[in-house]
């Protein structure tokens, strides 16, 4: 039987393996109650919504993640700080080899995928402009296009998303998303005019930076 892949909307893992050595690394990054950085906290958050209780887990919505020591696990393991103030632990690998993605992972992706043509245009555009190179607003670093990556800084983009859904008020269905005909493990908006909505609401708030690679 071939590998599964484990899909997330900003990155894909070929096997259950290298998804579990990928977060099993980031959490050793990080002391008992300490919070994650945005850049950490954004691929988790994605993770996150493929656990077998999603929903609860995210409840009112994330604040943010960092690591702690819990009464149900043996070890330290993430914790989710909610926008309610709530906490609650979960474990990575139940979200690894946990449920198929749920409708809200298919919102969350179809919205990433709608811009990304976008952004990787203003990226280009941003190294057309100055053929020395971009420094990384981190490190001040000079970086190629090759050597550096484009990211949202201010509001997340999971915010962005979030922001989204309340100005239109929108009910969540599973017609509003599809599997790509083009690309077998991306999901897509079902109808274009949504896909362009999205593109002029998260071009109205968005803020991205250039980062050197691999620097969080």
């Amino acid at each position: 039987m071939p590998a599964k892949p484990v899909v997330l909307p900003s990155r894909t893992f070929a096997t259950q393996g290298e998804a579990t050595a990928f977060f099993k690394a980031m959490l050793a990054r990080y002391g008992d109650g300490e919070f994650l950085n945005s850049d950490d906290e954004d691929i988790l958050y994605e993770l996150l919504q493929r656990h077998p209780e999603a929903d609860e887990k995210i409840g009112a919505g994330v604040q943010a993640f960092y690591r702690q020591r819990s009464p149900d696990h043996p070890t330290s393991c993430f914790h989710v700080l909610r926008v309610d103030g709530k906490k609650t632990d979960f474990g990575y690998p139940a979200c690894i080899t946990g449920r198929a993605p749920g409708l809200r992972h298919g919102f969350y992706e179809a919205c990433r995928r709608s811009v990304v043509p976008e952004l990787m245009h203003q990226k280009q555009q941003l190294f057309d402009f100055s053929p020395s190179g971009v420094r990384c607003v981190k490190t001040g670093e000079l970086t190629t296009i090759h050597t550096s990556e484009y990211r949202h800084t201010e509001p997340r983009f999971r915010d962005i998303v979030s922001g989204f859904i309340q100005a239109k008020n929108l009910a969540i269905t599973p017609s509003m998303v599809t599997v790509s005909q083009d690309m077998q493990y991306q999901t897509v908006f079902t109808d274009p005019a949504m896909a362009r909505e999205f593109i002029e609401f998260h071009a109205s708030v968005a803020k991205l930076e250039i980062f050197k690679k691999y620097v969080r």
